[in-house]
């Protein structure tokens, strides 16, 4: 049976990570193992941003972190100690610069993900990290001294003894990337609890009655907003798709972190599809071609203001009512009704409360069992917002690593 010093589970952002943050000699000796499920690492991570890269936001000191369990605050501690400038300069050393857009989004300067992948890669196997691919932990079990782990190999079970682990085996969305939920059970077996789980990052189901001549439209940088028992929750602006189930597109990826949880209390969304002018001018826009084109259709009225299917399908809702055309143009209303769901989803929702763990991120339970990533009960907006969590959480486990190594010699 072999030992180990350190395993670290799941080899997606966070387990990379905290692999390249180790010094070697940390890891020389076969000392630091990766064991991932996949038969590649970093797979999740390569197709991020869609295959951009977007690991980080200028903006993640300012919030953008939520927890279910109520730990938003204690999170967003944790990515400011280990924030967006530690991350760059990270990646640099790495040899890959990063570049933030307009948005704040930050991208490699390649804008390619498998660059930050193969660098993280590149940087693991110089530290001298052992690396067993389609190996799945089936169980941990701890021990005196530390964990015994049972693996599933292509060939068969085999065993190893470490005497630190650290879960970084992600969450239950995207499974096509290895990510099903089933590593939340080692840290259930190890006495700890797991949060109701939702999607998140996900297109959203409505109600379709009065869309469904809309699909395959995109809206570009329209708002969002949605409200529960009439009071606004959240509002996001950007890009709105309409499908055949309901509404995609990048501001609803970013507002179905706020609802996903939600959908049984009574959502309600309205679609702005004009942010920037007012239902005032818009009503002054219709009353002016109702004068200027007496025989054109009601229906038709709305043309060069908005998509003239939308405008059409506004009209119908409107019955003719200008006003009513007006609001409707700025306030849509729909039902939010449900979510495609994980397989759809690129981040979990809940996981692991993070005041299960210490300040380094450690197990209260179990001693030498740390976590880091998306198993944590702990979700970010969407614009690297959960890279930066990947990374945060990571450095953390590996800070913590290290001065108790250096406290051990």
């Amino acid at each position: 049976m072999k030992r180990l010093k350190v395993a670290i589970i799941g080899g997606g952002a966070s387990g990379l990570m905290l692999a390249a943050a180790l010094p070697h000699d940390f890891a020389k000796f076969d000392e630091v193992a990766i064991f991932e499920r996949g038969d590649r690492l970093g797979k999740k991570l390569s197709a991020t941003g869609n295959g951009q890269g977007n690991i980080t936001n200028l903006a993640v000191r300012e919030g953008g972190f939520s927890s279910l369990a109520g730990d938003a605050i204690r999170a967003q501690n944790t990515v400011n100690a280990y924030d967006n400038t530690v991350l760059q300069d990270f990646f640099a050393a790495l040899g890959v610069p990063l570049l933030a857009d307009e948005r704040g989004r930050v991208y490699p300067a390649g804008r390619q993900a498998s660059a930050l992948c193969d660098a993280l890669r590149f940087t693991v196997e110089k530290q001298g990290v052992s690396v067993y691919l389609q190996s799945q932990v089936t169980e941990i079990k701890k021990e005196k001294d530390g964990f015994l782990l049972r693996v599933a190999t292509k060939s068969g079970e085999e065993k190893y003894f470490a005497k630190t682990v650290v879960l970084c085996a992600g969450g239950k969305a995207a499974k096509n990337f290895g990510t099903d939920g089933t590593a939340y059970a080692l840290a259930q077996n190890l006495g700890h609890s797991v949060t109701a789980l939702y999607p998140s990052l996900v297109q959203l189901k409505t109600d379709t009655a009065h869309i469904k001549t809309l699909k395959g439209i995109r809206v570009h940088d329209g708002m969002v907003r949605a409200y529960q028992n009439g009071k606004l929750i959240a509002k996001e602006q950007g890009d709105i798709i309409f499908t055949d189930y309901g509404i995609s597109g990048d501001a609803v990826f970013r507002i179905s972190a706020y609802l996903t949880d939600k959908v049984s209390k009574g959502i309600s969304l309205e679609l702005d599809f004009l942010p920037e002018i007012s239902e005032t001018e818009i009503y002054r826009i219709l009353q002016e071609k109702e004068k200027k084109y007496p025989t054109l259709s009601k229906t038709e009225l709305l043309f060069g203001v908005v998509n003239n299917q939308i405008g059409r399908a506004i009209l119908r809702r409107a019955d003719g009512d200008m006003r009513l055309a007006a609001k409707l143009t700025k306030a849509f209303p729909l039902s939010l009704t449900g979510n495609l769901g994980f397989e759809y989803a690129q981040v979990t929702k809940g996981g692991i409360p993070l005041c299960e763990a210490d300040e380094n991120l450690e197990s209260r339970f179990v001693k030498g069992l740390y976590f880091a990533g998306e198993i944590l009960d702990v979700d970010g907006a969407c614009g690297g917002y959960n890279l930066q969590w990947a990374f945060s959480s990571s450095q953390t486990v590996a800070k913590a690593l290290i001065e108790k190594r250096v406290g051990q010699v």
